[in-house]
């Protein structure tokens, strides 16, 4: 019961309040006061009131919102007719309906009684939406200062870090700030432990006079911890009551506690510090400024291991047992870092040291092993039973969330809100209120940025596992299983990239589901997941509980209509799929709250329908190019707060001024401007009373034919927004001016500002008065020929990037009068196509190029493309720039010695389309002037011979950085210096150099030797030979296309010994349009580490090497035109491949019986096209070749003598996609069928087979229609 006491914890309390809730809308109680059955919807109210948690029967509550729905649909109808009415009672309640509903009413009441009288038995409080029993309210113990350090590590520089910050003596007599330091992070990650190691130092002993440590609880009193610290101090002090004089104001907010708690340490020069150790991520919020914060990372494996060693085996090490080394290492990533789970675990252990029972742990699921005691990762359990009532169930729902998925905080608010998490309080929007939740879960580090992007989110493996175990049951992610249990109320998944129906087959079992939610990752190979047509049309129909409905990132081109059906629905997300149109009955969704469609890329319109969903809040159409239209009347959808995309239509059509009673938040795009009529409406729409907009988009037509430029002016002039915008951007404006209010400082939040295509605006309002500014873009502003003064302003105080883009008439950049000092935070500026643009930069921003002792800049990139005539200034110093590109600068020769100097901090240098450049560098030494220097690429610069002059010097050598170096379309270029590439290179790439004649030496064996990794060479046709006598040990990937008079390869003359290989770690070798000898491969293989390898057009190459079933690592072997290939190795193909390819391998006649393809028991994926004598036979496979069980992908194309494919495809379980392609005579599909597990079944160029397989006609139809993905043409 302990279980279930938790479970209904998390989400009844809240499911209850929400409930209650219904009981209070107007709409029902209309219709239930016109019904006569008031009384015993009151009964149900002080009954629920009763109930402390909810049982497994109590699906009443969808009874409840089906009273609700009807009245809803009842109000959507009255709203929407043509016949007026004037109240909701005057309406005929259907006789069918009146009956239903009395019957439910009375089962509910009845049931809902004998739950109330059965509450004892079931272990059920009377504590709705209050904290749970102190019984299961698990106290953690105070912690001491007692530490034992042999038995803590991976935690040294952590220490030292903290160490280095504590010993610093006071610098200042009038900073009466009292130093604080934080270690921060999720719980049992081992803050309190740095804190002991920290505090029993013995530098901290020498530095300080006295040491006190505390245990602080949640909800702290002063009193309690000043009396505690004068105890530790000195443990003979007799605290009187007098300390109780400060306990009444402490009663305040945390803050106001803590400022209470360090008063007497900021009392005269004390010398005090502080450290405390939290959760809380936002503790500078109550502690003020921070000294140094540790925000504490999960310990490395290795760390983990040797506490699972000292607690388990009372050992440093394994060194007394290595038979337990490995089994340990598999316990040891369970625990995901965590050294309270590791100690956990090694507790499980004991003294044990027979394998089969640290086997047994290392198997088990780590929450399973940890909850039998209660303990562990006790921490955390802590943590989430210290939450508010209201906050656990939005944690247990988030048991969805796979293991490692990276979420967005928006949607997961979202899914609380449908679930009813989030209750309304006060003046609060259900978003603002769910994104509190969020960020109190992300301060207690529940949650944590993820650190591939941070926008998004992720969770740590057990706080995802303490989520699971609260929820129980009642929420069931599909990412292993494919058992859901009957109590599962909330599902999610990750989708594949082809979803067959056998795989949802258990809904079927499983109607009573709430959510029902697809958690899309990036496919491997872009492009949309597919999901059966059986799944939509029979099963998702089925689901009348649905509350949410997430199909994103799914090919689904149409809905269909039964989707009106399912109308408790109230979020339906249909992101980033082919939708095209919504069925017209997703107006009877009239619980809908939220619609999101974004990247629908399909998108054309919506129905009307939608404008009757008076519940509708959340309409998300970003990222719909195709939806050039909205429904009119929108405007009448008074909940909204989100509505990304506004587009006004012609005459009838959506009008501007619907936006008056929008209260939008966030991002408002207005398009189609140059469609209002009437100047009012712009007046009307009130953009200055949208408090929550945030960004702000203004675009008219870009055809600029017939427009009335004083209109849009005025226009333009009243959509003045609210003071506390972010972002605005402006498109296509085709008067000549801006109004007042654009560059307004009152602005004073703005941080980006877009102006895009403004063709006719001759100047710019005053911009550097925006304080807060951060990005400038001005982009096709054709009219404009002088930037004066008055643009600056107060000088951009915060400007960081600055681009101009397409100015096609801009003359002349004026610099700022006065001593402004202009851009003081600029980090980048671009110019790109700004032809007339003559002389040289304004003073303001020339200055940012030269570096003095009196001014330090920040400026980090500068681009100048397609602007002939600018004129750089001299950049003397060191600066600061980090990036630098030109382009198109036909008067740029090379790069002077000036220059270079003045570039020490530069790490990427990118010149294309420079026509008049010969060198990069006249003079080799100039190169020491680019110590930082990491990337090198030069492009289309047509008279470019080599990277240095005459004077060579030690060349590249120099480059002490650079690990990437591109040219590419350079014709006239030769060769790379002599003196050989810097010893840091990790990546070469040579494309299209027609003239190029040779390399340099690559050689490992010299003193200056190259770590060079991945080498290109793409179209190079003078190239003859590679540099003797071999390529870098180093080199993991090798691509050589289009050298056609290349002879040989690296090796290829030097008889070598069994030790001495070329390029022993390669992993990638891609060979095409070689005419090599026979005998090309020898001179690179035996290649042990080779993963790939790819011949294409190798006109020669008759035989693959008799050694290559030894290449125990190759994973893909793809042949391609390699037309005098005869037969396979005699000892078959490498063991381990996952991927085989034959294309046009026309004297390939070897039958495929004798490739021993059986044997190869990793491949997944098989093509054969075009010539293959092996392969051509008229039935695939032919009946003495045996494929094997684990292929997942099958390509036939262009096959003349294929008529049928054979029964035994039907074997093949694990096969995903099929692809015929060009087979003309191709008649037959297996008569019994293909495999359940196929997703993709594409027929290209087969006319006999296509008409077979035609949709609801062809024989063939009812064997293929739920594959989910269907190619057929």
């Amino acid at each position: 019961m302990e279980a279930v006491a938790a479970v209904g914890e998390a989400f009844f309390s809240e499911m209850f309040e929400a409930l209650l809730t219904k009981f209070n809308a107007s709409d029902l109680i209309n219709f239930t006061q016109q019904k006569k059955v008031y009384a015993d919807l009151k009964k149900w109210k002080n009954i629920l009131h009763s109930i402390n948690a909810v049982v497994a029967d109590a699906e009443e509550k969808q009874d409840i919102l089906e009273f609700d729905y009807e009245a809803l649909r009842r109000k959507s109808t009255v709203k929407h007719s043509k016949v007026k009415k004037h109240c909701l009672r005057g309406l005929k309640w259907s006789g069918v309906f009146n009956v239903k509903m009395v019957s439910k009413i009375k089962g509910i009441t009845t049931r809902l009684q004998q739950i109330a009288s059965e509450k004892n038995s079931l272990r059920l409080g009377d504590n709705v939406g209050g904290k749970a029993h102190k019984a299961r309210d698990h106290q953690r113990l105070p912690t001491t200062s007692v530490v034992s350090e042999v038995k803590v590590f991976g935690r040294g520089n952590e220490k030292e870090a903290i160490l280095k910050s504590l010993l610093v003596e006071k610098t200042s007599e009038d900073d009466i700030h009292v130093p604080v330091i934080s270690i921060t992070g999720i719980a049992g990650i081992g803050k309190t432990t740095l804190a002991q190691l920290v505090y029993n130092d013995s530098k901290v002993n020498e530095f300080f006079d006295l040491r006190a440590w505390v245990h602080v609880s949640e909800d702290f009193g002063v009193t309690e911890i000043t009396k505690a610290i004068l105890q530790a101090v000195n443990p003979s002090i007799s605290c009187t009551t007098d300390l109780n004089l400060i306990s009444a104001p402490a009663k305040g907010g945390n803050y106001n506690q803590w400022s209470l708690l360090i008063r007497p340490f900021e009392v005269g020069n004390s010398g005090c510090k502080i450290i405390v150790t939290t959760q809380d991520q936002n503790i500078s919020q109550i502690t003020g400024p921070l000294v140094h914060n540790t925000p504490l990372k999960e310990l490395a494996d290795d760390a983990c291991l040797s506490i699972l060693a000292c607690h388990a085996l009372k050992s440093k090490n394994f060194k007394r047992h290595p038979h337990l080394k490995e089994i340990g290492q598999e316990i040891v990533k369970k625990c995901k870092g965590l050294p309270s789970a590791v100690k956990e675990l090694a507790s499980h252990l004991g003294t044990k040291q027979v394998y089969k029972e640290w086997e047994a742990v290392a198997r088990s699921k780590i929450w399973d092993l940890l909850e039998e005691k209660w303990g562990t990762v006790a921490a955390l359990r802590w943590s989430y039973h210290h939450l508010s009532s209201h906050l656990k169930p939005c944690f247990a729902y988030c048991s969805l969330i796979p293991k490692g998925y990276e979420f967005n905080s928006d949607e997961l608010v979202l899914l609380w809100i449908a679930e009813d998490f989030v209750q309304p309080k006060g003046h609060k929007q259900p978003e603002d209120l769910g994104h509190e939740y969020f960020s109190y879960l992300l301060s207690r580090s529940f949650f944590r940025k993820s650190n591939n992007n941070s926008s998004l989110f992720v969770m740590h493996d057990l706080i995802i596992d303490l989520a699971q175990s609260v929820a129980g049951d009642s929420c069931f992610n599909m990412e292993h299983e494919l058992h859901i249990d009957e109590m599962a109320r909330h599902v999610s998944f990750i989708p594949r990239r082809y979803d067959v129906s056998q795989r949802f087959e258990i809904f079927n079992e499983r109607k009573h589901v709430r959510s029902f939610i697809a958690l899309p990752t990036p496919c491997q190979r872009g492009g949309y997941y597919y999901l059966s047509s059986k799944v939509l049309y029979k099963l998702l129909p089925k689901l009348k509980c649905l509350r949410v409905l997430s199909l994103s990132g799914y090919f689904i081109g149409e809905l269909s209509s039964s989707i009106g059906d399912l109308k408790l629905l109230r979020c339906l997300n249909l992101s980033r799929t082919a939708i095209r149109l919504l069925p017209r009955s997703v107006g009877n969704l009239h619980h809908l709250q939220m619609l999101i469609l974004n990247q629908c890329k399909e998108l054309t319109a919506l129905p009307v329908e939608i404008c009757g969903l008076s519940k509708l809040h959340h309409l998300d159409i970003r990222d719909t190019p195709k939806l050039q239209e909205l429904p009119p009347g929108l405007g009448s959808l008074t909940s909204l707060r989100v509505l990304p995309k506004f587009i006004i239509g012609k005459a009838g059509g959506l009008a501007l001024k619907e936006l008056k009673d929008l209260s939008l938040q966030g991002q408002l795009s207005i398009i189609g401007l140059h469609n209002v009529v009437d100047i009012q409406d712009a007046r009307i729409a009130n953009l200055r009373q949208k408090q929550g907009l945030k960004k702000l988009t203004l675009e008219w037509s870009n055809d600029f034919k017939n427009r009335d430029n004083q209109m849009q002016e005025q226009v333009l002039a009243l959509l003045d927004p609210q003071k506390d915008l972010q972002w605005l951007s402006i498109s296509n404006y085709g008067a000549t001016k801006f109004p007042s209010w654009v560059g307004n400082p009152s602005f004073a939040k703005i941080e980006q500002l877009d102006f895009f295509d403004c063709i006719n605006c001759k100047s710019l309002p005053s911009l550097g008065r925006l304080r807060s500014l951060k990005s400038l873009n001005i982009r096709g502003m054709h009219a404009m020929t002088k930037l004066g003064p008055e643009f600056y302003g107060d000088g951009f105080p915060s400007l960081e990037i600055l681009r101009f883009e397409n100015m096609t008439e801009w003359k002349e950049w004026i610099s700022c009068v006065g001593s402004v000092e202009g851009f003081p935070c600029l980090c980048e500026l671009i110019l790109h196509n700004c032809p007339k643009l003559a002389g040289t930069l304004p003073r303001t921003l020339s200055s940012l190029l030269m570096s003095s002792p009196l001014r330090s800049t920040c400026l980090r990139g500068l681009t100048v493309e397609d602007s002939t005539n600018v004129i750089l200034p001299r950049m003397v110093g060191q600066n600061t720039i980090t990036k630098l590109k030109f382009k198109g600068i036909s008067g740029l020769t090379c790069i002077t010695e000036e220059l270079s100097k003045a570039l020490m901090r530069l790490e990427v240098l990118e010149i294309e389309g420079c026509s008049a450049l010969t060198c990069l560098w006249q003079n080799g030494s100039e190169l020491e002037n680019l110590p930082c220097l990491n990337s090198l690429v030069v492009k289309n610069c047509p008279e470019l011979v080599s990277l240095v002059g005459e004077k060579q010097g030690q060349g590249l050598c120099l480059l002490s950085s650079l690990k990437d170096l591109r040219i590419e379309s350079c014709q006239k270029f030769v060769s790379l210096p002599a003196t050989g590439l810097p010893h840091t290179l990790k990546c070469l790439t040579i494309l299209d150099c027609k003239a190029l004649e040779s390399l340099p030496d690559m050689n490992d064996s010299n003193s200056n030797c190259c770590l060079l990794e991945e080498l290109k060479i793409v179209s190079c046709p003078s190239l003859k030979s590679f540099p003797e006598p071999k390529l870098p040990s180093t080199l993991k990937s090798l691509r050589i296309k289009n050298c056609r008079n290349l002879e040989f390869l690296p090796g290829g003359r030097v008889q070598r010994d069994g030790n001495d290989n070329c390029a022993p770690r390669l992993e990638y070798l891609c060979l095409s349009d070689f005419l090599a000898s026979e005998s090309l491969l020898e001179s690179v293989l035996p290649l042990l580490d080779l993963k790939v390898l790819r011949l294409s057009n190798c006109m020669n190459l008759r035989a693959l090497p008799d050694h290559m079933p030894n290449f125990n690592s190759l994973q893909e072997l793809s042949l391609s035109d390699c037309v005098a290939l005869t037969s396979i190795p005699e000892g078959g193909l490498p063991p381990n491949i996952t991927s085989l390819e034959f294309h046009n391998c026309e004297k390939l006649k070897q039958p495929m019986s004798e490739w021993g393809l059986e044997k190869l028991n990793c491949l997944t994926e098989i093509k054969i096209v075009g010539a293959c004598p092996a392969a051509d036979t008229d039935s695939f496979p032919a009946e003495s070749v045996m494929l094997p069980s684990t292929l997942t992908s099958i390509c036939l194309e262009s096959l003349e003598n294929l008529e049928c494919l054979s029964w035994e495809l039907e074997n093949l379980m694990a096969l995903q996609e099929l692809q015929i392609k060009g087979c003309h005579k191709l008649r037959f599909l297996p008569k019994t069928g293909l495999p359940v597990s196929l997703g993709r079944l594409c027929i290209s160029d087969c006319p006999v087979l296509r008409d077979k397989c035609r949709k609801e006609k062809g024989q063939y139809w009812s064997i293929i229609r739920d594959i989910p993905c269907l190619e057929i043409y």
